[in-house]
């Protein structure tokens, strides 16, 4: 595991809160504009024709089975987080179809099972 990973995970199992602000991405509104990255935009789950938006995967709709909040956690400089993930996931972990992430500036981190 990387060193910001133990330092996540020693705070979560104190019990400290993280401080979170208001998700620069959608501005707390939990949708982000549909920005044409698949040709079927009907078929996304969460896409709204009338507005043309999918639910904001900065906040929480990247998870799986995620929710957005329209909160993030704070970056070291106290600004919201735009996220930016990288794949940390153990080779016993992609066996298993299993991908777990991390974002480089706040900490924030998710896994995906892919079903494969």
């Amino acid at each position: 595991m990387s060193d910001l990973h133990e330092t996540l995970m020693e705070i979560a199992r104190a019990g400290v809160p993280k401080p979170m602000g208001t998700c620069p991405v959608c501005s707390g509104s939990k949708r982000q504009p549909y920005t044409g990255e698949h040709r079927y935009a009907n078929i996304i789950a969460g896409y709204d024709p009338v507005t043309d938006t999918v639910r904001c995967q900065n906040c929480g709709g990247q998870y799986m089975y995620g929710t957005p909040l329209g909160r993030v956690f704070l970056r070291p400089d106290g600004t919201p987080c735009k996220h930016k993930y990288r794949d940390i996931s153990t080779s016993e972990q992609k066996t298993r179809c299993i991908h777990e992430s991390i974002c480089e500036y706040c900490g924030d981190n998710y896994y995906i099972d892919s079903g494969d």
